[in-house]
């Protein structure tokens, strides 16, 4: 008879134990935060249903099943939360408040958690002679293909929603460039990876051979680095500042506004824009901007894009660049003259810059170390 006794964690449990406490400590550190609180809370409900899903290999490697035979289906089985909590994530970095009926897209993971928590309360050998009848052949492989389809969709609704966001802020926003949120693409990317890699030990179980609970080792170990991945770049940019990308107004006064010259009116904006140096501030915003000249946002919006053929992050983007061309013809520090100009690091002074001129800062003052300033056009 196996007893307790017999339980010992050696390096493949460890290997697991070790991700799922990292998972854990920096989910109760999420839920610490005070900024971004809904999006650190999915993502610390991520991390602990990434645990779980880790914990009956876990606990399997190290006997405890053997010891312990009533812990056959004990509900650690959550992954149908997964998918809605990845999207969460990536929305609410944006958003001030869950859409509308959340809760619907958790109805699934409510079935899940429920068939699992029915049948661990059974006798053994009820839970025994249906894992053979029933889990086994049937309900497994549909729950594993739920699983995939869930994250699936879920991830790319997670890619639409960051995408969303972005032309939100070039369309309201001056600090566009530093929010283009390259960190938050590795994690979709890395989950996506996960789940193509799941899927190919599930269709290698289905149509090629039976695999083994340590077959299925390796496959854990990649779910241990995303926990990993997941704990430390959440937590590193858990207090980060995400401005709010509003949706610019409804148009109203449509009969005058067809006729309105929007070439013309955006002129006027951009004198105005530049005489006032409001590119000066990092976090200047289309409302801001509408409110001071006096408009509101679909007539700014209007006059920029149909005017100017212009989004707002590119309308202050151009003034930034070329204020910055003419201070690079004196002598001053790179670095400096890119963050008085508004931009809020030297990445995106950079990549801004290079992209509207066709240089670097430091190259351009180089090759116009005594000329006139190239023109933004």
């Amino acid at each position: 008879m196996v007893t307790a006794s017999m339980i010992a964690f050696g390096p493949w449990s460890l290997t697991l134990a070790l991700a799922s406490i990292h998972g854990l400590v920096v989910a109760g550190l999420l839920l610490r935060t005070t900024r971004n609180r809904l999006a650190n809370r999915c993502l610390a409900a991520l991390l602990v249903l990434c645990v779980l899903q880790i914990t009956p290999y876990t606990i399997g490697y190290a006997g405890f099943y053997d010891a312990w035979p009533w812990l056959t289906f004990a509900p650690f089985f959550w992954q149908l939360g997964c998918g809605p909590l990845i999207w969460l994530y990536a929305r609410q970095l944006g958003e001030a408040a869950l859409p509308a009926r959340w809760g619907v897209h958790f109805v699934p993971l409510g079935l899940q958690v429920a068939y699992y928590m029915i049948l661990f309360v059974q006798p053994l050998e009820v839970k025994w002679a249906w894992n053979d009848a029933m889990h086994t052949p049937w309900i497994l492989p549909t729950q594993n293909i739920a699983i995939v389809v869930s994250l699936l969709v879920y991830l790319v609704a997670a890619w639409r929603s960051y995408r969303a966001y972005q032309r939100r802020l070039d369309a309201t926003s001056g600090e566009r460039e530093e929010f283009r949120l390259g960190w938050l693409r590795a994690y979709l990317a890395a989950t996506a990876a996960t789940v193509a890699i799941a899927t190919g030990f599930g269709l290698v179980d289905l149509f090629v051979r039976r695999l083994s609970y340590f077959d299925e080792f390796p496959l854990y170990v990649v779910f241990a680095l995303l926990v990993y991945a997941l704990g430390v770049g959440g937590l590193r940019h858990a207090e980060d500042r995400y401005p709010v990308a509003a949706e610019v107004s409804p148009a109203t006064g449509e009969e005058a506004a067809r006729d309105k010259d929007w070439r013309a009116l955006g002129e006027t904006y951009r004198t105005r824009f530049a005489r006032e140096g409001w590119w000066r501030e990092p976090d200047i915003d289309l409302a801001g901007t509408a409110r001071r000249l006096g408009t509101n946002t679909n007539y700014l919006s209007r006059a920029l894009n149909e005017g100017l053929g212009e989004s707002f992050s590119d309308f202050v983007n151009r003034q930034r660049v070329a204020e910055a061309q003419a201070r690079l013809l004196q002598p001053g520090d790179v670095l400096a003259i890119g963050l008085d100009v508004g931009f809020g690091s030297k990445a995106s002074f950079n990549r801004v810059f290079k992209a509207l001129t066709g240089l670097t800062p430091s190259a351009w003052r180089r090759a116009n170390g005594g000329g006139d300033p190239r023109p933004i056009s």
